[in-house]
């Protein structure tokens, strides 16, 4: 789950600590640009209620209460309350980490979103891994965003979420995984590494064979599919030379495997 905010109070004071790992450095600037009856001490930044400027302290509170929102623990009283309170001065720090690993380690929190969706979301992104982990999961996005990517949940989904995890490494970077595996548990396991970019090369193959974009459009597949198999069935080329009548059996057959893959893949969907 997404714990960035790791506590909160709402006394005299809106009093917040934030996991200084996530991308954080906009909310930060926005602090400092935003405020002139600020006190900054390391990383604690203490922003006093001005009443001359209401509208960006009801922005800050709502930054607020959106990570909170994601929290493991969300609880809508304590979400409701911060949010009637952005009069009060607010205390924000920063909690900082002494890293012991590679400074070019990932933190990645994959999280369910709802019964059809999930999200991936980079505390600190990096093109490579994130476009690395955007193919995997190719076509099932359903969004995306600078630092997170949101994702139709469904059994070929779950598979790839459990084998991404257990890697401890993408594009020679060190990952780091926050996830409740008992969200993403799959019927079957799979290997991620040669199977999932042949599996997805196979599956957009397909998709091009015939004529559509994406899994989405079935009704046009499995017309292109009756049109294509009727052209190059067998029965209608007895009469042909042999190598012609090979070459159009071996076109059936990429017809008959390309329609009975996707319908497996459609089938995995509806079922997810």
């Amino acid at each position: 789950m997404d714990d960035r905010v790791f506590e909160i109070k709402i006394g005299e004071n809106i009093e917040v600590v934030i996991d200084s790992r996530f991308k954080i450095k906009g909310f930060i600037e926005f602090i400092r640009l935003s405020f002139n009856k600020l006190e900054i001490n390391d990383n604690e930044y203490k922003i006093y209620y001005d009443r001359e400027n209401v509208e960006k302290h009801k922005i800050l509170v709502n930054a607020i209460a959106n990570m909170y929102k994601k929290r493991r623990n969300f609880d809508e009283a304590t979400y409701k309350k911060l949010i009637l309170n952005f009069k009060k001065n607010c205390i924000v720090k920063i909690k900082k980490y002494q890293l012991t690993f590679d400074e070019n380690a990932i933190y990645i929190t994959i999280r369910k979103i709802s019964s059809k969706e999930f999200e991936i979301l980079f505390a600190n992104p990096n093109k490579k891994v994130f476009d690395y982990i955007k193919g995997i999961f190719l076509f099932d996005i359903l969004d995306i965003f600078e630092d997170k990517i949101i994702i139709s949940l469904n059994e070929e989904s779950k598979r790839l979420v459990s084998a991404l995890i257990s890697k401890r490494s993408v594009m020679g970077y060190k990952v780091v995984f926050r996830v409740n595996k008992e969200e993403f548990e799959s019927i079957k396991g799979f290997s991620i590494e040669g199977s999932v970019k042949d599996y997805l090369t196979k599956i957009k193959n397909a998709l091009e064979l015939f004529g559509v974009s994406n899994i989405y459009e079935w009704d046009k597949i499995k017309k292109e599919y009756r049109r294509l198999a009727k052209k190059y069935h067998p029965d209608l080329h007895r009469t042909k030379p042999e190598l012609i009548r090979k070459i159009y059996d071996k076109k059936f057959r990429r017809v008959k495997e390309s329609y009975e893959l996707l319908e497996e893949y459609y089938n995995n969907k509806a079922r997810g």
